[in-house]
C-alpha cells in the first residue's frame, strides 16, 4: 500500500483552516517612518507596536504574509533554549547568561497575552510538552541540567523515569525524559492571521509579494528598492530570520551571521480521537533528543499527527524528506505502518553560531532574528522589543545585549558545510547509543 494519500499535498497542513491571502497587488508608499523586511510573527510585531505608537510603518513581503516559518512551524510553543548557562557563562558570566536565558520565560508570557488580545482564535491550549531522551546517556544528562539548571531559571520541570514515561507517550523507543508543564500548543497559521489584521487595524501597511531586492543609505535616510520600485525609510527592520536571501541578497551582514536550516513537517490522515489519544495520553507537544530532532504532536483537533524533523540539514525533494520522516514516525510509533500521509512540507528556521537569537543593529540596520527553532514565543517578543528600542524606550533592551552577534571565518551566508555536519551529528547518535532509524518505505 502507498504510503501517500491520493492528492497528497505539498503544502503545510495548516494552510487548510488560514489559507495564504492572493496577492493583493498593492503599491508601497514612497517614504516612511519604518519599513520592515519580512511579514511573519516578528515583523507584524515590531509593525504593530511601531504603528500603535503612531509610526507610519510599511511591511514588505516576498510572497504572502507569513509565508515562512510562521505559517510553517509545528504550532508548539514554550520557553526554552538550546545553549546551557554553563557554555554561555564562559563567554559572558554566570550572570548575564542566566539573564540571557531567562528571556525566553518573558518571551512566552508576552506572547500569550498577545494572543488573548488578537482576533480570531489561535486554538491555543497549554497541553505540556514531554522530551524525550533518545538513550541512557542522554536521559542522565536531561536529569542533571533538571536539577542544575531548570530551579536558577525558575522552569517548572519533572524528570520522567523510562518506566513511567507511558503516561506521555505510548512508545518504548525513549529512554525516559523531562516533562515541561508551561509548554503548550496553538494553530500557527491562524495566530499569524490574527496578528496580520492587528497590524493593520493599527495602521501598518503590509506590501505582499514584493521582495526586497537592496538597501542603500544609512539610519535616517534608507533607500529601499524593492518589487514596485522604492521607498525611503528612517528606519529599516530585518525580520525575515531564516529567509535572508543568502550572501548575495540584501542582508549579506545578516546573513553571514545566520545558519538556514530546513524544517519538514508530514500529516497522517485522519486516525480518529481515539487512537490519536492512545499515543499521546497525555495530549503532550512531543521533542526528542535525537539530532535528527523530531518534534510532534496531535493536531489541533486531535484526529490527525503531525509529525515534524530534520530530514536532512540539506533540501531534499518533498517526497524523498516526507519518506524519511515517515520513517522517523514508525520508530516512536510502529503500528501506523498502514496510515498514509496527506500533506508534507517544509520551512526554514534560522540557527546562530552561540545558540541564542539576537536583535539589536547592524550596520544601522536593526534586526531580530537567530530564534534556533523555538520563535513562536520569542520572534513576537523580540519584534516588539525592537520596536521599542526604534521609540526610544528603556524597555526595549534585553538580556541578549550582552552577547555579541558574531559572523563566522569563510561563511557568507551560504552553509557549504551542512552535510559535513550531519554525517557528525548521525556519529554522535551512535556514539551515544541512540538507537538507528530503519528504512520501513
Amino acid at each position: 500500500m502507498s504510503a501517500w494519500a491520493d492528492g497528497m499535498r505539498e503544502t503545510p497542513f495548516w494552510h487548510e483552516a488560514a489559507p495564504p491571502e492572493p496577492a493583493s497587488g498593492s503599491d508601497a508608499p514612497d517614504e516612511v517612518d519604518v519599513a520592515v523586511v519580512g511579514a511573519g510573527y516578528t515583523g507584524l510585531s515590531c509593525a504593530l507596536a511601531l504603528a500603535s505608537a503612531g509610526r507610519r510603518v510599511v511591511v514588505f513581503e516576498a510572497g504572502a504574509p507569513g509565508a515562512g516559518a510562521s505559517t510553517r512551524n509545528g504550532g508548539m510553543i514554550g520557553w526554552g533554549h538550546r545553549a546551557k548557562i554553563e557554555t554561555l557563562a564562559k563567554s559572558y558570566g554566570r550572570e548575564a547568561a542566566v539573564e540571557m536565558l531567562s528571556e525566553a520565560r518573558n518571551s512566552l508570557d508576552f506572547t500569550l497575552a498577545m494572543i488573548e488580545h488578537l482576533p480570531g482564535k489561535a486554538m491555543y491550549r497549554r497541553t505540556g510538552r514531554f522530551l524525550g531522551a533518545g538513550s541512557a546517556r542522554h536521559f542522565d544528562a536531561l536529569a542533571r541540567w533538571a536539577e542544575a539548571e531548570a530551579p536558577v531559571l525558575g522552569m517548572e520541570v519533572e524528570v520522567v523515569p523510562r518506566a513511567v514515561q507511558g503516561r506521555h507517550i505510548a512508545t518504548d523507543l525513549y529512554h525516559g525524559g523531562l516533562y515541561l508543564p508551561q509548554h503548550g500548543g496553538l494553530h500557527p497559521a491562524l495566530f499569524h492571521a490574527g496578528l496580520l489584521a492587528s497590524a493593520r487595524e493599527a495602521g501598518a501597511v503590509v506590501v505582499d509579494h514584493c521582495p526586497v531586492t537592496a538597501i542603500a543609505g544609512a539610519p535616517g535616510a534608507w533607500r529601499i528598492g524593492h518589487g514596485r520600485g522604492e521607498t525611503w525609510a528612517s528606519e529599516v527592520v530585518y525580520a525575515g530570520n531564516g529567509y535572508t536571501g543568502g550572501g548575495a541578497g540584501p542582508f549579506p551582514d545578516i546573513a553571514r551571521r545566520l545558519v538556514p536550516i530546513p524544517s519538514t513537517i508530514i500529516a497522517t490522515e485522519p486516525m480518529g480521537e481515539n487512537r490519536v489519544g492512545a499515543l499521546f495520553p497525555g495530549g503532550n507537544m512531543i521533542v526528542e533528543t535525537r539530532a535528527t530532532h523530531g518534534y510532534f504532536r496531535p493536531d489541533p483537533w486531535g484526529e490527525r499527527i503531525l509529525f515534524g524533523g530534520r530530514a536532512s540539514l540539506n533540501v531534499l525533494p518533498e517526497r524523498e524528506s516526507a519518506r524519511r520522516l515517515r520513517d522517523m514516525m514508525l520508530s516512536v510509533f510502529p503500528e501506523l505502518g498502514e496510515v498514509r500521509l496527506t500533506h508534507s512540507w517544509k520551512g526554514f528556521v534560522a540557527f546562530t553560531f552561540d545558540g541564542v537569537p539576537h536583535a539589536g543593529q547592524l550596520g544601522g540596520v536593526w534586526h531580530a532574528c537567530g530564534y534556533n527553532g523555538s520563535g513562536v514565543a520569542m520572534a513576537p517578543y523580540l519584534g516588539w522589543k525592537i520596536a521599542r528600542r526604534i521609540l526610544g524606550l528603556e524597555d526595549g533592551a534585553t538580556g541578549f545585549d550582552k552577547a555579541e552577534f558574531r559572523a563566522q571565518a569563510l561563511y557568507r551566508g551560504n552553509p557549504w558545510f551542512l552535510s559535513v555536519l550531519e554525517l557528525w551529528m548521525k556519529l554522535q547518535d551512535r556514539r551515544e547509543g541512540v538507537a538507528a532509524i530503519r528504512r520501513r518505505s
